[in-house]
């Protein structure tokens, strides 16, 4: 079907939506109310402080279509700080014009900064460039720091992989130009690559003694995430050597590989081992192989001096769903370890606590742990909501999913901040099924209460919520004005122009350049459709 065609049925399903209720932008309100958010966001990149230059930035490369970048590319090539020029280097990535692909040729080779070259290199997908810079001291090192994580090495181009590879293992011997932070990311930067061929350099360095520990825990790491079963024995012997880096690299490496002979090994390290850390690697692989491991878990949970080791118990706990694993879980609420230990430092650890209960199915024990928990932390939750408030969600709802009686609890609660855990809690469990629920906390005389409510119903949102998200665009609470514009931006129609257009001229910067993003965002798809007569 040629674009003619495809325009004119996206106009016609256009016309049969408004014919249901949807009031439908007109093509020059679209265009007027884009050039109102461009310039905003070119206010802000020419006077605005940094942080507010790499929100813009930001905004434009997740909200923008072409229009942005020649915005974009200025910031990348002339902004005096380094992390405004990174995002625009990442969010250039987004477009393939002759434009953007030039500014970030031209960045990859000239930014004063090694890490922004290369990340100019990656978003531009031009071979010739990447492989310049995997000839450079700095950018190589840079690359290595890079890739060792997924989300940077799946950026790469299939083309550049060979060669990447072949870089990384020619340069990882030389101890002189190249520190032991970036010597380890090279072998993690391999092992995401998935470099089969980088298998027995990884393997001779795990068994050199005189190699840095973190190298060789590196290098243990990265046997196991490529897979390599018959390393096994190697990397049950580092277990028990005396650095805890090796000792965390191996154990993290069997976690991965699942081999029954490491079982009896790792149970060693996590009852002996000296360092914490060891001991939190050894139970969190111990979680993967099942019921063979919950013994040793269980006496951990119980024992370990350290509470970051006991929460990785419980995890591995949670994983093996065994009569065992609810018997320790309930030893150790009935052991008070948690009634006497420092809140700051068990916090965590009781909130583990009351999703393994959930895991394991024991839905009475953890509704009745999850408000004694609440009530206890009473006092404390204007403090842990504002550093904890995900963990605490995200607990809630797996208490929830197996006792949904919780929910009531939670938002007939006098705390306003119980309340509001318990609404995000139901919006996350039942999602678009929360709709009606959530409609009723919109208006809640509460600023939390009412944001969670907001947040909920945003992915869910209509354009029938038009009118009612349009209330909250110049919210002075960042996160209930968020959720009201991405709202707006995705389902909104004309009903949101004028909202929108007062929200671009609030005298708040930060209200201005929320608002652009929605703007440019809801311009750009309404501008997608239009109304050509079929040929």
């Amino acid at each position: 079907m040629s674009d003619v065609r495809v325009r004119w049925a996206l106009g016609a399903l256009l016309l049969s939506v408004a014919a249901m209720g949807q009031e439908v932008p007109s093509r020059d309100e679209g265009v007027e109310l884009k050039r109102e958010a461009l310039a905003v966001f070119s206010q802000v990149l020419t006077e605005g402080s940094a942080a507010e230059r790499l929100s813009a930035v930001n905004g434009l490369a997740r909200n923008g279509d072409e229009s942005v970048v020649p915005l974009l590319a200025e910031r990348l090539l002339n902004d005096e700080a380094s992390f405004v020029r990174r995002g625009a280097a990442v969010g250039l990535g987004r477009f393939r014009s002759q434009e953007a692909q030039r500014a970030l040729r031209r960045a990859a080779l000239s930014d004063e900064i090694a890490s922004i070259r290369w990340d100019a290199a990656l978003s531009s997908q031009d071979s010739d460039v990447i492989l310049a810079l995997l000839n450079r001291r700095e950018t190589l090192a840079a690359a290595a720091l890079s890739l060792q994580e997924l989300t940077a090495s799946a950026r790469l181009p299939n083309a550049m992989r060979g060669a990447t590879e072949v870089a990384l293992l020619g340069a990882f011997s030389d101890r002189e130009r190249f520190n032991v932070v970036e010597r380890a990311a090279m072998l993690k930067a391999l092992a995401q690559l998935g470099s089969l061929g980088a298998v027995d350099r990884l393997r001779a360095t795990l068994a050199d003694a005189d190699e840095d520990p973190f190298v060789r825990g590196a290098a243990a790491f990265a046997l196991g995430a490529l897979g390599v079963r018959n390393a096994v024995p190697e990397l049950i012997s580092a277990l028990r050597t005396e650095s805890d880096s090796v000792q965390v690299g191996a154990a993290t490496a069997l976690g991965y590989l699942r081999e029954p002979s490491a079982v009896e090994p790792l149970i060693a390290l996590l009852r002996t081992g000296r360092s914490p850390q060891a001991r939190v690697a050894a139970a969190e692989a111990l979680g993967a192989f099942g019921s063979r491991a919950a013994s040793a878990l269980a006496q951990a949970l119980l024992a370990d001096p350290t509470p970051t080791v006991r929460q990785a118990a419980l995890r591995g706990l949670a994983q093996t769903r065994s009569a065992e694993a609810t018997q320790a879980v309930l030893a150790f609420l009935g052991s008070g370890y948690l009634q006497g230990c420092d809140p700051s430092a068990c916090g965590s650890l009781a909130l583990e606590t009351l999703r393994a209960l959930a895991a394991l199915g024991q839905a009475s024990l953890a509704l009745q742990v999850a408000q004694a928990t609440l009530n206890a932390l009473r006092e404390a939750l204007p403090v842990l909501f504002v550093f904890a408030e995900l963990d605490l969600v995200r607990t809630l709802s797996a208490v929830g999913r197996v006792a949904p009686e919780l929910f009531d609890a939670l938002v007939r609660d006098q705390s306003p901040f119980v309340r509001a855990l318990g609404v995000a809690a139901y919006a996350s469990v039942y999602q678009a099924e929360a709709r009606a629920t959530l409609l009723r906390y919109v208006s809640d005389e509460n600023t939390l209460v009412r944001r969670a409510a907001l947040e909920g119903l945003a992915p869910w949102a209509t354009s029938d919520d038009t009118e009612l998200f349009a209330r909250f665009v110049t919210n002075s609470d960042p996160r209930t004005r968020g959720a009201a514009l991405s709202a707006l931006a995705r389902v909104g129609d004309a009903r949101a122009l004028v909202p929108l257009r007062q929200a671009l001229s609030a005298q708040s910067s930060s209200v201005r350049l929320d608002a652009a993003g929605a703007a440019l965002a809801f311009a750009i798809r309404w501008s997608k459709i239009s109304l050509p007569l079929p040929p």
